[in-house]
């Protein structure tokens, strides 16, 4: 079951990227400025709704992937989306993948697989204490909410909206875990005061996901994103929830570098893919 969980979470991860690819160009033209007409356009706009579901399709991958693998395991699968948006996005626009990119693409998934090898398969059976979630949920959307009224530039307002949404949906991720594995004895598991703190977290995660693509900074948002994620859930899940580590310093110490080389990839992915879109961006504007 460990390698389909690994097999879901990278389909899932597909879908995400070109979910988050999809609502990003609806985003970025719905161009009013109050929050509540903001959202309503969005509501409205059939791209963003397509983007929607292949979230949505993504994201049910996902907690299916979580419920058959410890959520330290499965959640850097995620950074696999941000590798699926340039490759696809060089595709559709009929480019050739620079070298930047290349390289960026072999350190995501050489990292990655440093950490599938080294990081323990067996999933222990997931608890977290009630107060400890509270009290997690509670700053993080706290947190969130001060961001969103927060003024800042366009580049550090995209940075720290899609830092406190990959935290909470990074959380969010682990307390799917532990719901998705006691479904797997109990279907009616989900019926928890903890779903309820999974539903606000993914809520307010997404509130700030969309608002750090209206910031025109798609490419630098979707990387902090994607390594705020995992890193948060993988600390819920080794800290509070007790997913096991490797034992020996040596292995400690290759997830270490594992860990450093996929943030250096997506940095590099994410550089890459905001020239490419500067260049695009430039060559449509010549034309006109």
């Amino acid at each position: 079951m460990f390698a389909v969980a690994v097999v879901l979470a990278a389909i899932g991860a597909l879908l995400l990227a070109a979910g988050a690819a999809i609502q990003e160009r609806a985003v970025v033209t719905a161009l009013d400025s109050t929050r509540l007409r903001f959202f309503l356009r969005l509501l409205r706009n059939r791209r963003w709704l397509l983007g929607g579901l292949c979230a949505v399709a993504g994201v049910s991958l996902h907690v299916v992937a979580l419920s058959n693998g410890p959520v330290s395991v499965i959640q850097p699968v995620g950074t696999l989306g941000l590798l699926f948006a340039v490759v696809a996005k060089a595709v559709l626009d009929g480019r050739k993948l620079q070298a930047t990119a290349i390289a960026g693409c072999c350190a995501v998934v050489a990292g990655l697989a440093g950490l599938l090898i080294v990081l323990p398969r067996t999933a222990t059976q997931p608890h977290v204490p009630t107060g400890i979630a509270l009290l997690l949920a509670s700053v993080t959307i706290a947190v969130i909410c001060v961001v969103l009224i927060t003024a800042a530039p366009p580049g550090v307002k995209a940075v720290l909206l899609a830092l406190t949404a990959g935290s909470a949906f990074g959380i969010a991720s682990a307390f799917i875990g532990v719901i998705g594995h006691r479904m797997a004895e109990n279907p009616l598991a989900f019926v928890h005061w903890l779903t309820l703190l999974i539903i606000a977290l993914l809520a307010t995660g997404g509130v700030s996901q969309q608002q750090a693509y209206r910031m025109s900074r798609f490419a630098l948002a979707y990387a902090v994103l994607l390594i705020a994620d995992p890193v948060a859930a993988s600390a819920v899940g080794i800290l509070l929830i007790g997913d096991p580590l490797p034992s020996s310093p040596f292995l400690l110490g290759w997830m270490g570098v594992s860990a450093l080389v996929i943030v250096l990839g997506v940095v590099v992915l994410a550089r890459s893919y905001a020239v490419e879109s500067e260049r695009i961006e430039e060559s449509r504007t010549c034309a006109s």
